[in-house]
């Protein structure tokens, strides 16, 4: 098959480097479609030898070991039953010994018997294999699986949630480690595909056992290089740099590529702010005065549309022979809050005296983060100088006086107050959660006190105890949702 230019590794007059794909059988070998191993050999694992030809088979776990296996003694029709059980599975899944059994002369084994709760069986008479309860069993006070099945699916069904809640508490931390730890070995091992995994027999059977899987041949693979386009150079560029020159390749735009640059449309500028037109570089000062307006409205007592009158005013006063009323009293409100926060007693200002305009003039000169393009001199002159001064100044100097309120003990105690005030229904939260946790484990305390009744318990009593630890499990559950909805908000 013929390669387009692009295989070739040429485009145009550019050197281009490409990995060419390998195709599958280069790359990998061919990989077996058996799922087991057809030949483990003997081998140790957890202080047990397995061996699959000379080892005895557990009717329990299925695994052919060389450890002890009771066997049972009963004859039938076409001789003795050859079913076997390591010591493992008889003792956690029927509560028996193994040596003790063996001394005995009638024993017969749970299949015989008609109580064997492995998973074929089980399956057999109709019922659902029961997997791993040996931890159950215990965590219960069940001597075996096997009592804890004759207590009934309502004690089963308890035990397995008190076993649900003791491993929650642990599964944030060993899980999150583990997770890590499992990371990093695959970040170690990124070049392989097929993962060996070993025949791992538990301890206790099938129901009983951990990893079964046989080994796969491990497949490497070939990794994907990255390559950018670089422009041929030419002899003299080589030489000059070098057969060997480490430098970093140039990327270069290909004529095949589509230019992506969107051109975004242009924003019309806003210089219409509540109803007053501004010019483009006084529209955030105007925006901080009425957002200031908005939120210590309460403070300065400040009506609805108060804001807006003043702002126009200040834009478009110097048609007036005096300053608007509106405007002087806010400047006033301010100076009383500034005077306070200091510690000296508020003047009494008129709207048409000058002293008000020379006081602001003081408190400007007097700061040293204030800009010098403010003409203070106008400010010296009265009502007269302020009605000189352009807008853009009047919005500046505005909002000098309401940063210097910002700093007084006046408004620092408000803001606190609203800060408690904002925080109460996150507190409020907190509290129902932290209860709902309290009543979560108060729950779990006496549904464990009651499981370990009921082992001890009659029939009559055990039914009863069931029925109240149906209902402990749905308030433990109630619990949980309230915890998280309180959590969550």
């Amino acid at each position: 098959m013929a390669a387009s230019p692009e295989r070739n590794g040429y485009l145009g007059n550019e050197s281009v480097d490409i990995l060419e794909p390998q195709p599958l059988e280069v790359i990998a070998p061919e990989v077996k479609t058996k799922k087991r191993n057809p030949t483990p050999g003997v081998r140790v694992v957890g202080g047990r030898i397995y061996d699959p030809e000379n080892g005895k088979t557990c009717h329990q776990c299925r695994q052919k070991t060389t450890d002890f296996a009771a066997a049972c003694k009963q004859v039938k029709k076409k001789g003795p039953c050859p079913i076997k059980y390591c010591r493992k599975c008889l003792l956690n899944r029927y509560g028996e010994n193994a040596e003790e059994v063996a001394g005995k002369e009638d024993w017969i084994c749970p299949k015989c018997r008609g109580i064997c709760n492995c998973s074929f069986c089980r399956k057999k008479k109709g019922e659902m294999p029961t997997g791993i309860m040996a931890h159950i069993a215990k965590a219960s006070g069940c001597t075996s699986v096997h009592d804890l099945l004759e207590k009934g699916s309502d004690v089963v069904s308890a035990a397995q949630a008190i076993l649900k809640v003791n491993a929650d508490k642990h599964q944030g931390t060993k899980g999150s480690r583990e997770a890590d730890a499992a990371d990093e070995v695959a970040a170690d091992r990124d070049e392989i595909v097929g993962i060996k995994l070993n025949t791992v027999p538990g301890d206790e059977g099938d129901e009983n056992i951990g990893i079964d899987l046989s080994a796969l041949p491990s497949v490497r693979v070939k990794k994907r290089r990255k390559h950018q386009h670089s422009v041929k150079n030419n002899p003299a560029d080589e030489r000059s740099h070098g057969g060997d020159s480490r430098e970093p390749l140039v990327m270069d735009k290909s004529p095949d590529v589509r230019n992506n640059n969107i051109a975004l449309p242009r924003g019309t500028l806003a210089t219409n702010i509540a109803g007053v037109e501004l010019d483009h570089e006084d529209i955030g000062a105007a925006i901080q005065f009425l957002e200031f307006c908005r939120a210590f409205a309460e403070i300065f007592q400040i009506r609805k549309g108060q804001p807006e009158r003043i702002l126009q005013d200040v834009v478009g006063g110097r048609e007036l022979r005096l300053v608007s009323s509106v405007v002087a009293e806010f400047h006033m409100s301010l100076l009383s809050v500034i005077q306070e926060g200091k510690g000296k007693k508020p003047l009494a200002y008129t709207r048409d005296g000058d002293a008000w305009v020379i006081d602001v003039g003081k408190h400007l000169s007097e700061s040293v983060s204030i800009s010098n393009e403010l003409p203070l001199d106008c400010l010296n002159q009265g009502v007269s100088g302020y009605k000189n001064l352009s807008p853009s100044c009047k919005l500046r100097v505005l909002n000098f006086l309401c940063d210097e309120t910002l700093s007084t003990d006046k408004l620092r105690n408000w803001i606190d107050m609203q800060n408690d005030v904002a925080a109460e229904p996150m507190n409020a939260a907190r509290g129902k959660a932290r209860a709902a946790k309290e009543k979560e484990k108060e729950l779990k305390e006496r549904l464990k006190g009651n499981m370990d009744k009921a082992m001890f318990s009659p029939n009559e009593a055990a039914a009863l105890s069931n029925e109240e630890n149906k209902d402990l499990i749905a308030q433990i559950e109630e619990a949980k949702k309230v915890k998280h909805s309180a959590i969550n908000g």
